[in-house]
């Protein structure tokens, strides 16, 4: 019996929370053996239906998910939106007024929606029937026209680009196949495009899919190079207003606000801010308005969601986005306390007193891989009791067949024909212009095979990682190959170090399993170009120590989001548990390159890759760079063809006001490319545990106060054993190092 079957013939009156130590009903799908008699009053029920970071997935992939207790399984085949759709509804047939939410980079993270600047995403998405969805960092992706013609109601509609209008032309609202009670006249479905732009209009059918669900952030404002009156004024409505079973409920929303850290393309006529000044007036003003549950949902991260749930004690619900955490058990959250609540369980006294005293509720899922259900009985305008579960979108659920039917149009043309055919791609960076056939070249089918593994490839530690790297390894050793290399006066000994973005979007390739070209599209979706400068030893070692801070810094609001990075040649120790302090500086230890320790005054030759229209001293989030130079393939078609290196096609001046230049040659050399290339190159093209796992000990953490600078115990490795409710989170939220710096000598966090 499926899970969707399953669910259906067990259809109550009434919300039922599992008994302590039982399993949840949809959590465990099949396994369920029984329910309690106490249940949430229907009356008083307001449902909250969270879903977060889609990273522009649209169909099933293999996944790690994590069980009740903390334990991970393999899956196979798990997330994609027909599943999504499935769970959505089942969850609105138990209760029709349940609040759908949405958060996180919903536009960006596979092929299908780089190539067409979200478009193929955005279609499907239309047909959930999203009521407030919050932007993340990456929908910035494709620069401000795409952002503002895609998600504002109100502002200027800036004329799309003509690079983008190439890929917004790949995907119209023609293209939306009518499906009965999904995009028929009768589901309400609308599609619609911006073109009536002054003073220049973008042409018809290449602008971009508007979102036709409300799009609210608090904390996005316009700025220059717009007119002076629109500096300062609000890009979004910060929040939203709605009524469900009696109940008033008041929706803000808070975007990413580390957009301004990533490439300067995306911030072009943006400002943001944390949110956490506007959040005073914002819940005085919609209390005003009669609110009774104040829900925040935010994209700055767990750790930071976190930290604004303990300092505004009007906030109910935190629905907390971007850092790709599960809470399997809802976080208790209090000025004072974080408490992790036991999957499945009923609350203890202690944890309803919390709830009585003004907790708030934290969560999160993690892309399509879970739906949050958050089920809240309310008495006025307090919560009394609440019910949560991360729903696992795993194989026991079946795909929705008409969202399924959707889906595969949106695929369609990244999928090989009958001929063996597939429409041609372009994907034209910043600066870029017409006509296409410059740029990167989709010309294969999405799931052609290019490789294999037998581990695991997944970002999956906040740290080492073999997933990336193989990922730094690849970009070095297809760069070190490149004869024009040794041919830059210091450069004759090729390519000294490379090293992986810490992404946290992609998708598992499980060990044993085909690595697709799918796969490699989700690991790198946006459109870097490989590039190569030389360094000095200091920039290198001042790089990765910034880095490291932005993942654990004790002050939440200077952590950035995003892992620590794959390196290739390179080994380091760090100290997370005692450093950084003035006496000690860094948290790094020690960094070897070849084997060798660093040389803080010798220039080092570094290949990674570059954000379009960064500053030209820039690899891999590392600035200070001499000799910039790209990487350029022979034939865009053709990853194998030969690859040459390229001087930057401007250098000065490429981003004044909203003009942004090229930068990058016609053909650059893509990381996917580098990957291709690598794999090749790899016995039986195949990933392997020997080589990439992360038994090397690329990252060691160490106690720097024991002489030796020996290995910390397994359980200290991410710096304190006591930084987390929930062991079960990836990375601590909050943060490692001298627990004083937290602001808080007495206890933990």
């Amino acid at each position: 019996m499926s899970m969707q079957i399953f669910i259906k013939e067990m259809k109550m009156t009434n919300l039922k929370r599992p008994m302590p130590g039982c399993k949840s009903l949809i959590t465990l799908a099949l396994t369920l053996s029984c329910m309690t008699t106490q249940s949430l009053a229907d009356d008083d029920v307001v449902t909250l239906i969270e879903m977060g970071d889609l990273h522009g997935t649209l169909v099933p992939h293999a996944a790690i998910m994590k069980n009740p207790d903390g334990t991970e399984r393999a899956v196979a085949s798990a997330g994609g939106l027909a599943r999504l759709k499935t769970v959505v509804d089942d969850i609105r047939a138990d209760n029709p007024e349940a609040v759908l939410l949405s958060a996180g980079d919903l536009t960006h993270g596979s092929a299908e929606t780089m190539f067409t600047v979200g478009d193929a995403m955005m279609i499907p998405m239309n047909a959930f029937g999203i009521d407030v969805y919050t932007p993340g960092n990456w929908d910035f992706g494709y620069g401000p026209a795409v952002f503002r013609n895609r998600f504002t109601s109100f502002g200027p509609k800036p004329t799309i680009p003509g690079n983008i209008r190439t890929m917004a032309a790949y995907i119209g609202c023609d293209d939306v196949p009518e499906i009965p009670g999904l995009t028929d006249a009768d589901s309400g479905y609308t599609c619609s495009e911006n073109t009536a732009t002054a003073p220049f209009p973008t042409p018809e059918g290449a602008s971009v899919i508007k979102a036709n669900f409300t799009t609210v952030a608090a904390n996005l404002y316009n700025a220059a190079p717009l007119p002076a009156p629109l500096h300062g004024k609000p890009v979004l409505p910060a929040f939203k207003m709605l009524e469900r079973n009696g109940t008033k409920i008041a929706v803000i929303g808070i975007t990413a606000s580390i957009v301004p850290q990533q490439a300067d393309t995306f911030n072009i006529t943006f400002r943001f801010t944390q949110g956490v000044e506007e959040l005073p007036g914002l819940i005085e003003q919609v209390k005003n308005l009669g609110a009774e549950l104040i829900v925040v949902q935010s994209e700055l991260g767990l750790s930071q969601n976190i930290k604004i749930a303990q300092s505004f004690e009007d906030i109910d619900v935190m629905y907390s986005a971007h850092t790709h955490e599960v809470t399997l058990g809802a976080l208790l959250v209090t000025d004072k306390e974080v408490t992790r609540t036991t999957p499945g369980a009923d609350l203890s006294p202690g944890e309803r007193r919390q709830l009585a005293n003004g907790a708030a509720i934290v969560v999160e899922t993690n892309r399509d891989m879970y739906v949050g259900r958050l089920d809240l009985e309310m008495n006025g305008d307090h919560i009394v009791d609440f019910n949560w579960q991360a729903i696992p979108v795993d194989e026991s659920v079946e795909e929705d067949p008409a969202m399924a039917q959707l889906v595969a149009a949106m695929e369609e043309d990244f999928i090989a024909g009958k001929d063996g055919e597939i429409i041609r791609h372009t994907f034209m960076p910043g600066g870029f212009l017409n006509p296409s056939l410059r740029g990167l070249q989709l010309v294969d089918d999405l799931d052609t095979v290019v490789g294999y593994t037998d581990t695991l490839l997944l970002r999956h530690h906040v740290l080492e990682d073999t997933l990336n790297n193989f990922l730094a390894d690849a970009i070095r050793s297809v760069t070190d190959g490149v004869a024009d290399v040794r041919n830059v006066p210091g450069w004759e000994n090729g390519v000294d170090i490379s090293m992986a973005n810490g992404f946290r979007f992609g998708n598992a390739v499980l060990p044993g399993g085909a690595i697709t070209l799918r796969d490699l599209y989700t690991w790198f979706p946006i459109a870097p170009a490989v590039n190569i400068a030389d360094f000095s030893g200091q920039s290198i070692q001042n790089s990765l120590n910034t880095i490291l801070g932005a993942v654990f810094d004790r002050n939440v609001f200077m952590q950035r989001g995003g892992w620590y990075l794959g390196l290739a040649n390179m080994e380091q120790k760090i100290d997370l548990k005692n450093r950084p302090f003035s006496s000690s500086g860094s948290r790094i230890v020690e960094t070897k390159i070849g084997g060798k320790p660093l040389d803080l005054g010798k220039r080092y030759v570094f290949a990674s890759c570059y954000g379009h229209g960064n500053p030209l001293d820039d690899v891999c989030r590392t600035g200070g760079g001499a000799n910039h130079k790209f990487f350029q393939l022979a034939d865009a078609d053709d990853y194998s063809s030969a690859i040459s290196l390229a001087e930057p096609v401007n250098k000065v001046g490429v981003i004044i006001g909203p003009n942004v230049k090229q930068v990058a040659p016609d053909n650059f050399l893509h990381p996917v490319h580098a990957l291709r290339r690598y794999l090749d190159s790899l016995v039986d093209n195949t990933v392997t545990e020997a080589q990439f796992g992360t038994g090397q000990g690329r990252v060691i953490t160490v106690d720097s106060k024991n002489p030796g600078n020996l290995p910390q115990a397994e359980s200290e490795q991410i710096g304190q054993p006591d930084n987390t409710p929930d062991p079960t989170l990836v990375q601590p939220p909050f943060g490692a190092g001298p627990t004083f710096f937290s602001g808080h000598a007495g206890h933990n966090h």
